[in-house]
């Protein structure tokens, strides 16, 4: 276990309490019931009281280590880990004049020890490794290699073992972390998916239901049959962006191209403003009719708010979406376009006005989600042009 959910404790007993190190106690304990046989064999053996009291003080406080030194140590660098590690091997080494080469049993938990602390696997495996040799060469030393040379199979296979465990451990904390983000990434990309739904549903239809309403007030004293049907639209529109409304917080609201054309004929109608549209946009790329969608909503929306102009022209091919005026022009915006210092700029290839709001944010955000460009510049009409078209290959 390389480290954990909850960032680093302070102190030893938050590090013993934690819930990684609750964790860790039971399987080490059942790690520690084989030592029963050492126990046992030490007191059985012919020997003095004094030498087998200290004998099993000692071995106590190795398996006493065994189960706090990962906890103590799995929020420390790899350089206190390594000290850690080598300085509870050399403890151990203190039973030689008491138990002689039974000794080399309990390095089997520091090559455990080693295998779960170390963030390095090459070390850990280094280490685990070395145990194993000098635990054949003490056997050897001592003449008991033919009955005893399996401590080094069982301490070497162990350790490694644990250090492949460690590892997985810490390879599905990374996944977790890794979900984590991603489902926080996740719900940053809805919010400003909502965001851009919530503009370009509200923005255009109250924008529209705004002129719609100062016409029908002008119209109540001059002709009230016209000023009737102008607050019958404004109710269907309201009754429509509430639709709009509800199907976007549900999440599967679609946008149609033509619908668009057809509403952005009635909007540019009500605020008396000449439209000159296709009749639908069947021809267009479907990976882009979407997207064109929403920059027809947008882009007529901002020629009704800001532009004064007098006319509106909506040019649709396979991959283009144009949107002209004959208005104010690019005195509010700078010159921005293709070619031009902003455009070369601009990430991703996507021009943005100086005063860019939260619309052609969003439009530039959708644009890039399909691989397209959003380009504002000024029209051949006199006002302005927005342009959203498939980026080059």
């Amino acid at each position: 276990m390389q480290s954990t959910e909850s960032g680093r404790p302070a102190g030893v007993v938050p590090r013993l309490t934690h819930p990684a190190a609750r964790r860790w106690y039971p399987g080490a304990m059942i790690g520690l019931l084989y030592q029963i046989s050492v126990l046992v064999g030490l007191w059985t053996a012919v020997g003095d009281t004094a030498t087998k009291v200290t004998a099993t003080a000692l071995l106590v406080v190795v398996y006493v280590g065994f189960l706090l030194l990962p906890p103590l140590l799995w929020w420390e660098s790899e350089r206190v880990r390594l000290t850690g590690v080598g300085v509870y091997f050399a403890f151990t080494c203190l039973l030689f004049p008491f138990i002689g080469t039974a000794t080399t049993w309990t390095w089997v938990y520091v090559a455990c020890a080693a295998g779960m602390v170390l963030t390095s696997a090459r070390a850990s495996l280094i280490i685990i490794g070395i145990i194993g040799a000098l635990q054949l060469a003490i056997i050897f030393l001592a003449g008991e290699f033919d009955d005893s040379w399996y401590i080094a199979l069982v301490t070497v296979s162990i350790g490694v073992m644990m250090s492949a465990f460690s590892r997985q451990i810490a390879s599905l904390r990374a996944l977790r972390e890794a979900q984590g983000e991603i489902a926080r990434l996740a719900v940053i990309e809805e919010r400003a998916r909502f965001s851009r739904d919530m503009h370009d549903v509200l923005g255009h239809s109250l924008t529209v239901v705004t002129v719609k309403s100062e016409l029908a007030r002008r119209l109540v004293p001059l002709d009230p049959a016209r000023a009737e049907d102008e607050i019958a639209d404004i109710e269907r529109l309201a009754r429509s962006a509430l639709a709009d409304l509800r199907a976007a917080v549900a999440g599967y609201r679609e946008m149609s191209l033509s619908t668009e054309l057809a509403a952005a004929q009635a909007a540019l109608a009500a605020a008396d403003i000449e439209a000159h549209l296709p009749r639908n946009g069947d021809g267009v790329d479907p990976e882009l009719r979407e997207l064109f969608g929403w920059v027809l909503r947008e882009g007529v929306t901002n020629v009704i708010r800001h532009s004064g102009s007098r006319n509106c022209w909506v040019t649709v091919t396979e991959d283009r979406l144009e949107i002209d005026d004959d208005g104010r022009g690019m005195a509010g915006f700078g010159a921005v376009g293709p070619g031009s210092a902003a455009d070369q700029r601009a990430p991703g290839g996507v021009a943005l006005p100086p005063a860019g709001g939260n619309g052609l944010d969003g439009l530039i955000a959708r644009a890039r989600a399909v691989g397209a460009r959003v380009l504002v510049s000024a029209s051949p009409h006199g006002g302005v042009r927005l342009t959203v078209r498939k980026a080059e290959a």
